[in-house]
């Protein structure tokens, strides 16, 4: 592994929240040994999935500008090679992936959101890192203005992936159920949330029923909207919601981040990106009671950067509980926080490329610590920060 480039870093603590001792240094992130990646041009999200039954983790990258997404092979000791045929075509501005085996032959599929476009593409993988672009993509949606989210399910129980996106010009989300024949849209239904439901939604078991449930960032509302699936393809609002959230909720994930086994939600705030943006910016944790009630963590919002924007779960100290990762767009670093058991919290700002926007979390080699990811919109590359 080449250390490329440095970075510069900064640990200190930001909040302590519970009565236990601090997290020792030596949990924390020591060094900065890096990679940097070549991809396509503004590179703005990234995800990670086998995509040529290695077992290895790969990555998909998506190139905002070029309308494409690059598949990163890994070779399990920290190198990357594009697939064969990288990068494909994604349809115009991916703004966001979601990853699922669409068509049921046990490889992984992509589906992207094109931005400020009334529709989605879906490309099939072959099992080997490549991919062609489903038979009827791409698939038109009705949401209002376009789409901008993209997350998937099987919300109705018929063993096929279904897609949900926003549609916040009516304060909606629009599911999309998939079908044999690998289409979308031929069956849809809207369902009402929280004011403008703006940039992402995301899917997961909320509430233990093994049925994958929805949750949006409400923007104008201040606050996330729970939606519970009932395994037919209905929803409905879990008791509590929708639950504050801090100012202009922009970007979220799902993950366990206090070790009780329930899905919780860490939720960018965003101000600084919303033209009508108004409150603080920051990073708040809401913890799930396991029934989909979700409590803010004592602490939230806790500092995130001049523009945060991007945000990544996963155990990146390796003490067996899961962190919180955000990138901060206009200062050029991410904010790692550290989350423990006793819900003390402590944070590192690490300096990045320039412009980091998407981000993931995961182990991609053979240490088995943790790895960032992040993508440098500005400077066309990725950087992987590798887990000590």
């Amino acid at each position: 592994m080449t250390n490329l480039f440095s970075l510069t870093l900064f640990a200190f603590v930001l909040c302590h929240c519970g009565q236990g001792n601090n997290p020792s240094s030596t949990n924390m992130l020591a060094s900065t040994d890096t990679t940097k990646i070549a991809v396509g041009k503004s590179p703005g999200s990234v995800e990670v999935a086998d995509f040529n039954n290695d077992t290895f983790p790969d990555l998909v990258v998506t190139s905002e500008s070029d309308s494409s997404a690059t598949i990163l092979l890994n070779d399990g000791k920290g190198g990357f090679t594009p697939s064969a045929h990288s990068p494909f075509f994604t349809g115009p501005s991916p703004n966001d992936i979601c990853i699922a085996d669409f068509n049921k032959d046990g490889h992984p599929d992509l589906a992207f959101a094109n931005h400020d476009k009334k529709y989605i593409t879906v490309l099939l993988g072959d099992g080997k890192g490549n991919f062609k672009q489903a038979t009827h993509s791409p698939f038109a949606t009705e949401g209002i203005p376009h789409v901008h989210g993209i997350a998937s399910g099987d919300f109705n129980n018929d063993d096929w992936p279904d897609l949900v996106t926003e549609s916040w010009g009516n304060d909606q989300v629009e599911v999309l159920f998939g079908d044999s024949t690998i289409s979308f849209g031929k069956q849809h239904k809207f369902f009402k949330v929280g004011k403008r439901p703006y940039q992402r939604l995301r899917a997961g078991d909320l509430n233990g029923d093994h049925i994958p449930d929805i949750v949006t960032t409400n923007t104008e509302d201040n606050n996330v909207t729970i939606l519970l699936a009932d395994g037919k393809g209905e929803f409905s609002e879990a008791v509590g919601s929708p639950f504050a959230c801090g100012d202009n909720p922009f970007n979220m994930a799902i993950g366990d981040v206090n070790a009780d086994g329930k899905p919780d939600l860490a939720i960018i705030n965003s101000p600084s990106s919303m033209a009508e943006g108004k409150g603080k910016n920051g990073l708040t944790v809401l913890l799930n009671d396991g029934q989909g009630k979700f409590t803010m963590l004592r602490g939230s919002p806790f500092p995130a950067g001049q523009n945060p924007n991007r945000i990544a779960i996963g155990d990146v100290n390796g003490d067996g509980i899961n962190d919180i990762v955000s990138s901060d767009f206009d200062g050029n670093k991410i904010y790692l926080i550290l989350m423990d058991k006793t819900k003390e919290v402590r944070s590192q700002v690490i300096a990045t490329g320039q412009h980091p926007k998407g981000l993931a979390i995961a182990r991609l080699n053979s240490d088995n610590k943790a790895d960032i990811v992040i993508c440098n919109n500005a400077d066309n590359s990725l950087t992987i920060i590798w887990g000590k």
